[in-house]
């Protein structure tokens, strides 16, 4: 029921009733507007029908998480550091300072990355693993490890029927520093039960070409694996030039340092 007032009264129709963002008060009432319920409405529409922009589906996201004001501006400036790379827009909320993008926003972001990475581990845990075929590996770990400003080390494990158990990053930083001990990776293999295993690491500069260094120290681990029963199918380095990535198993080089095991058994029986 509306309430007529006189000259001079505080009447103010029901429809009137709203807050601004700018916290202005007309005749004592504040007034607020709910911005964008169209706006989202309209952008859901348009996702729904395949006609989003990529910056608008950030900018649908952080609608999620901050209720009531306009995203657009953060989603594009999301959009423009991730230098229009889907794979960055991660770390830019997690990690960089955007006004109006708070803890709420970091922790959807955190959770969806969360989920797309456990989406594609799924995909080979459990799958028996043929080395060189094994696409769905390569796939997970180059969003994994995508735009990683410093190496890591991952090692997936393998049983007795070379089904995939699972894998664990075993640690950051630079090969040389990471496998110069590989007690932890063959201490990690015995306690899942490992019969085999296949090294995963990045190579932050985009280019997976293997380093002298990088087949030092392969040799190496292959070599101390073998001396604890535990078989070394692989060594894949991801990058992002030519096919992204670089395998030792393809490139005939696990079976050269097989074969250079058994010779220098065979060296040592001899003695």
């Amino acid at each position: 029921m509306i309430r007529k007032g006189g000259h001079g009264s505080n009447f103010m129709p029901a429809f009137f009733t709203f807050t601004v963002l700018s916290g202005k008060n007309i005749g004592g009432y504040a007034m607020q507007k709910h911005y964008g319920v169209g706006h989202i409405k309209r952008l859901k529409e348009r996702f729904l029908e395949g006609k989003t922009v990529k910056y608008e589906i950030i900018e649908l996201l952080l609608s999620y998480a901050v209720k009531g004001r306009d995203v657009k501006p953060q989603a594009k400036e999301i959009y423009s550091l991730s230098d229009g790379n889907f794979r960055k827009v991660f770390d830019v909320v997690e990690n960089m300072d955007i006004e109006g993008v708070g803890q709420e926003s970091r922790m959807l972001f955190s959770l969806i990355r969360k989920f797309v990475e456990l989406y594609s581990q799924e995909a080979f845990l459990k799958k028996t693993y043929r080395a060189g075929t094994q696409a769905d590996i390569i796939s997970y770990f180059k969003n994994v490890c995508a735009d990683a400003r410093r190496e890591s080390v991952h090692v997936i494990f393998l049983d007795a029927k070379n089904k995939i158990s699972g894998n664990k990053k075993i640690c950051d930083g630079t090969l040389t520093q990471s496998l110069l001990y590989p007690r932890e990776i063959i201490s990690e293999a015995i306690k899942m039960g490992a019969l085999s295993i296949v090294i995963v690491h990045n190579h932050p500069s985009g280019d997976p070409s293997p380093s002298e260094n990088d087949r030092k120290i392969t040799r190496k681990l292959l070599f101390a694996t073998k001396e604890m029963d535990v078989g070394m199918l692989d060594h894949i380095i991801i990058g992002t030039e030519g096919k992204g990535y670089y395998s030792f198993y393809e490139d005939g080089i696990i079976a050269k340092y097989n074969d250079n095991y058994r010779y220098m058994l065979e060296q040592i029986n001899n003695i």
